[in-house]
C-alpha cells in the first residue's frame, strides 16, 4: 500500500524516489513489490532510451481506481487507531 500511495502522489516516479519516500524498504523488497504490482496491472513501468537508462513507475487506471479504497482504509485506521491499540491485551 505504501508504494501505491507514493505513486499516487506523483504522475511518474523513479525507483530511487520511491525508496527515499519509504526509507525502511530494502531495494530487493521494493523491486519485488514493483514487479508484483506491475504483474497485477496496478503499476506500469516506462523505460526511456537514455544513457544511463531512466525508468519511471506510475499507477495504471486500475491502480488509480484502487486509491479511494486505500484512502478510506487509511481514514478508518487513523480514526480508530487509539481504540484498536487500547483494546489490545
Amino acid at each position: 500500500m505504501l508504494v501505491l500511495c507514493v505513486l499516487a502522489e506523483n504522475e511518474a516516479t523513479r525507483f530511487n524516489a520511491i525508496g527515499k519516500a519509504i526509507p525502511d524498504i530494502s531495494p530487493k523488497v521494493l523491486t519485488d513489490t514493483l514487479k508484483n504490482l506491475e504483474r497485477d496491472n496496478l503499476v506500469t513501468r516506462k523505460i526511456y532510451a537514455e544513457i544511463p537508462p531512466r525508468v519511471e513507475y506510475s499507477l495504471t487506471e486500475l491502480g488509480k481506481s484502487l486509491m479511494p479504497v486505500i484512502g478510506s482504509l487509511i481514514s478508518w485506521s487513523l480514526e480508530n487507531f487509539e481504540k484498536v491499540t487500547n483494546d489490545r491485551h
